[in-house]
């Protein structure tokens, strides 16, 4: 692979293929501690392969459409990335710590915030506006991106880097300290929701298929909000006030439901703007690449 074409790499295209190639390493490093390593490299292969592929037939098929898919690709990828934590955590080199952290939760707030919030507003009007507020982090980002690429072309690049690589840095964290949250370390009867209507059934079932019990501490979801709204409020304040309160509510929604403890969430505004902090570091030491 020549110099010429490496340059056609985008800087989020960089940024997939070196959170990739630093856990493909991992993998090798605990070959035997993981379950399944030879299809996670296998994974990590084709997406490389799909990667590159989208770069050779951009240059030569310079549609909109096309441009589109494959600027929301890499972000696309953080449907496996997120749950594959779980596989590569695994407890290799830290044993499961969502004991310690519940603990921490009753000490610090004198009972369990997860299990309190639901049976202090225990209607469905209630579960189902939390569960909106927890679907909308998908909202979020898809309206984020989409303007983004259609409206600040020129930020589109840096955008999509400052996420991906936020992502990455949660994710690295989520492999080394394995904590599940409080919907798979409670019992059945603790970590029920009282049900709601469409988005309740909606978020139940993308949970049941998708989710796994990994990437507790600190939230991402909360992490990843603040610096999507962030985003939202430097290059297009006239939605900010819409996202807002959007965001509050989905920040509250990950206690109720019990995706989190609640020090899940205080860290997450700890550490979110040092990891974006960090994320604007490396884009300017890779330079806008494209």
């Amino acid at each position: 692979m020549n110099n010429k074409f490496i340059n056609k790499f985008n800087a989020a295209e960089w940024a997939s293929f070196a959170y990739g190639l630093v856990t493909a390493c991992y993998i090798l490093i605990f070959y035997k501690q993981i379950n399944n390593p030879a299809g996670l490299l296998f994974h990590r292969a084709v997406f490389f392969t799909i990667l590159i592929l989208m770069i050779f037939i951009s240059e030569r098929l310079p549609l909109t459409a096309f441009r589109l898919i494959r600027y929301l690709f890499p972000f696309a990828l953080i449907s496996y990335w997120y749950p594959e934590t779980y596989w590569l955590n695994n407890e290799v080199i830290i044993p499961n710590l969502d004991k310690f952290f519940d603990n921490l939760d009753r000490v610090l707030f004198g009972c369990s915030p997860a299990m309190a919030f639901s049976r202090l507003l225990p209607s469905a009007a209630v579960s189902e506006i939390m569960y909106f507020g927890y679907f909308s982090y998908f909202l979020i980002f898809l309206i984020l991106l989409l303007l983004t690429f259609f409206k600040r072309q020129a930020a589109s690049g840096k955008i999509m880097f400052l996420l991906l690589c936020s992502f990455f840095i949660f994710y690295m964290i989520f492999i080394f300290i394995p904590v599940a949250g409080p919907q798979f370390y409670y019992s059945p009867a603790d970590s029920e929701v009282p049900a709601g209507y469409f988005f309740s059934a909606l978020m139940r079932g993308i949970q049941q298929t998708g989710e796994q019990p990994t990437g507790a501490f600190p939230s991402s979801h909360v992490g990843m909000t603040l610096i999507a709204v962030w985003l939202v409020f430097k290059h297009f304040r006239r939605l900010f006030c819409f996202v807002l309160p959007v965001a509050i509510i989905l920040i509250a929604s990950t206690v109720y439901i019990k995706a989190h403890y609640l020090i899940d969430v205080i860290a997450a505004f700890v550490v979110s703007p040092m990891i974006y902090c960090a994320s604007k570091h490396l884009y300017r030491f890779l330079g806008d690449t494209k």
